[in-house]
C-alpha cells in the first residue's frame, strides 16, 4: 500500500487533487467542503454521521480534524463505497467507517446517538430527515447540502415542523479560473444549497 498522503497544514481544505476519483463520482469542491465543515462545528470527540458519503472527501476532512471523535458514513452505491475505502486508506485515516446501506433502514447500522450529521442528497426525503432528527442528540447540529430547489424547499419545511433551532440556508457558487491558450475565464462549479440546524 502506498504512503499516506501528507499534509502538514492544521487548516480544513485538502486538494480536490489528492483524492480518488472515477466516473460518476468527484469529490466535493475544496471551496464547498470548507462551508460545510464551518456550518457542521465538530468537536474533537464528535460522533457524526454522513449520509451518502460520495467519495469521502468530506468524511475525511472531519475525520482528519477528530482526534478522539469518529465519523460513521452510510452509502448505497457498491463503487462509492470501494472508492471511499481507497481514499480512507490513502489518508490513514482510523476514524472514518464505512457502512454499506441506504438511508433510512440502514441508519440503524450506524452507531447511536449523533451529535453531528451531515446529509448529502440530491432529494431530501421527508422519512430520511425525520429519522436523522430523531437520532440526533439534543443540541446536536444537521447539515444538508442539496442541489436542487425541490430538496431545499423540503428541508426547510421540514426542519420547521420538527421545531429546529438556527435554520440557516447558504446557497454557494465556486468559480475558478482556468486558462484556455492565452485567455484566462472563471468557470463556475455547480450552486450547492447548505442547510445547517440546530436540535
Amino acid at each position: 500500500m502506498p504512503n499516506p498522503f501528507h499534509w502538514d497544514f492544521v487548516t480544513p481544505g485538502l486538494p480536490d487533487s489528492a483524492f480518488e476519483d472515477a466516473p460518476g463520482f468527484s469529490p466535493t469542491p475544496l471551496e464547498l467542503r470548507v462551508m460545510l465543515l464551518a456550518h457542521l462545528r465538530p468537536r474533537a470527540d464528535s460522533l457524526v454521521w454522513d449520509v451518502g458519503g460520495g467519495t469521502g472527501a468530506l468524511a475525511l476532512e472531519i475525520a482528519r480534524l477528530m482526534p478522539t471523535g469518529a465519523v460513521h458514513t452510510l452509502e448505497r452505491d457498491p463503487e462509492a463505497i470501494d472508492l471511499l475505502e481507497r481514499n480512507r486508506q490513502r489518508f490513514g485515516i482510523h476514524n472514518l467507517h464505512i457502512h454499506a446501506g441506504e438511508a433510512p433502514e440502514g441508519l440503524a447500522l450506524l452507531p447511536p446517538n449523533p451529535d453531528r450529521v451531515l446529509l448529502e442528497v440530491g432529494r431530501p426525503l421527508e422519512d430520511v430527515l425525520r429519522a436523522v432528527w430523531g437520532a440526533l442528540q439534543p443540541s446536536g447540529r444537521l447539515v444538508i447540502s442539496t442541489v436542487n430547489l425541490e430538496g431545499l424547499v423540503k428541508a426547510t419545511d421540514t426542519l420547521a415542523q420538527l421545531g429546529a433551532h438556527d435554520v440557516q440556508v447558504v446557497q454557494a457558487t465556486v468559480h475558478r479560473m482556468q486558462r484556455r491558450g492565452s485567455q484566462a475565464k472563471l468557470a463556475a462549479a455547480e450552486p450547492l444549497f447548505v442547510i445547517a440546524a440546530e436540535r
